[in-house]
């Protein structure tokens, strides 16, 4: 049994994985700042096999949405806490042309939001002994892209505090993996007017089967780092 946070929620990875480990019957969490997309996906959930389906709708930027979601997971039942860290957004283009509100935006968002989400949780984590948690991050946290220079930030930022957070909490029953995808065919890329074919891409769904296996590994292992890449490479 899992009680599992999944941030990002309302699309792309964690819609997906959603409704993976709904069909493992895990009792889920979900947030996203799109209630209705929540709304609907937990709906979705339910008829999929989760025990239940809490809803947070919110920003992970600010301060108050963390401690809801350990709330949230309170409530939720029996089993190990998980947190999946999903949540992100990405502009892509020249640093200099860019609002620095935007690029300190994915910053806040995709590091601060996920180190929020982790505070929160570890306590119950802590309690009970045991609990895992997936960051999701990108290959921009190992390799720099030109015009990515704030998304490059964030990814990497959260590499280095994953790597923290492991070395930290292991011995205490906790275990945390940086899960580190090519590209991947997702939403983000509606926006974006040149990059790699879409078809040579990853599938939301091959990462959140990734994000399943971590999570419903035997407690005798580990996954430090995994690095999940398209046939063709990062793209």
């Amino acid at each position: 049994m899992f009680r599992t946070v999944v941030t990002g929620a309302s699309s792309g990875i964690g819609r997906v994985t959603a409704l993976l480990l709904a069909k493992d019957g895990h009792s889920l969490v979900l947030t996203a700042r799109r209630e209705s997309e929540l709304r609907s996906l937990a709906d979705a959930c339910l008829v999929g096999g989760a025990v239940s389906v809490g809803v947070v709708a919110g920003d992970l930027t600010h301060q108050d949405l963390a401690p809801q979601l350990a709330d949230a997971v309170e409530i939720s039942g029996e089993g190990e806490v998980v947190l999946v860290n999903n949540a992100g957004n990405a502009t892509f283009g020249p640093f200099d042309g860019m609002p620095i509100e935007q690029s300190v935006g994915m910053v806040d968002l995709m590091l601060s939001g996920s180190m929020r989400a982790a505070h929160a949780l570890l306590p119950k984590m802590l309690e009970e002994g045991r609990g895992t948690i997936v960051n999701v991050l990108s290959v921009a946290a190992i390799h720099s892209f030109p015009g990515a220079e704030a998304y490059c930030a964030a990814k990497a930022g959260l590499l280095a505090f994953s790597r923290s957070l492991s070395l930290s909490y292991r011995d205490k029953g906790i275990r945390v993996t940086s899960l580190i995808p090519g590209a991947t065919d997702t939403p983000l890329w509606d926006s974006v007017e040149s990059g790699p074919d879409r078809g040579d891409m990853l599938s939301a769904s091959a990462v959140a089967e990734t994000i399943r296996m971590v999570i419903s590994a035997p407690r005798d292992r580990s996954f430090d780092e995994v690095v999940l890449t398209p046939p063709r490479g990062i793209l």
